[in-house]
Order: structure tokens, then C-alpha cells, then sequence
């Protein structure tokens, strides 16, 4: 294995330092990688969650404007008698 100018030869106990600290930087790199993308994981389904809560949040919203639309034209739609004083003046 070469690393730089640095040769670590297989198998040799004078070299056994070198390989050990080989084999950790590899693995430190490879559970990095790991770590990153599971946080990409992470971000990417608590953005998901955010979008669908900004979705439910705004149906209520346009329900909620639909139900008061509809309650203003009840309102106003009632040309009839509006109580019994009224009636009983006519």
C-alpha cells in the first residue's frame, strides 16, 4: 500500500504502526461518509414533514375561509322576517 511517498508493505512487523493508522483513517473516512448521509437522510424527511404540515395548515386555512364565505352568504340571504316583532307588525 502506498500512501503519499510513504510504501507500508504488507504483512511486516516493522510497518505494523503504519498499517494500524491506515486502517483507522480509512475507517474514520468511511464512518464520516456514513454519518453525512445519514443526516442528508435526516434533513431530507424532516423537509418532507415541514412540506406536508405547510399543506395541512393551508387546506385548514382555505376551509376555514370557504366556512366563513358561506356563513356571510347565509347571513345575507335572509330578506324574510328577521324576528317576531316584525312579523307581527306587518
Amino acid at each position: 500500500m502506498q500512501i503519499g511517498n510513504l510504501i507500508i508493505e504488507p504483512w511486516s512487523k516493522k510497518n505494523c504502526i503504519y498499517r494500524i493508522i491506515a486502517i483507522f483513517l480509512v475507517l474514520l473516512w468511511l464512518t464520516w461518509g456514513l454519518v453525512l448521509f445519514q443526516e442528508g437522510n435526516r434533513l431530507q424527511e424532516r423537509l418532507t414533514e415541514l412540506q406536508l404540515e405547510n399543506q395541512r395548515k393551508e387546506e385548514m386555512q382555505r376551509r376555514e375561509a370557504m366556512y366563513r364565505r358561506a356563513a356571510m352568504g347565509n347571513q345575507t340571504a335572509q330578506p324574510g322576517v328577521q324576528n317576531v316583532v316584525d312579523t307581527l307588525g306587518r
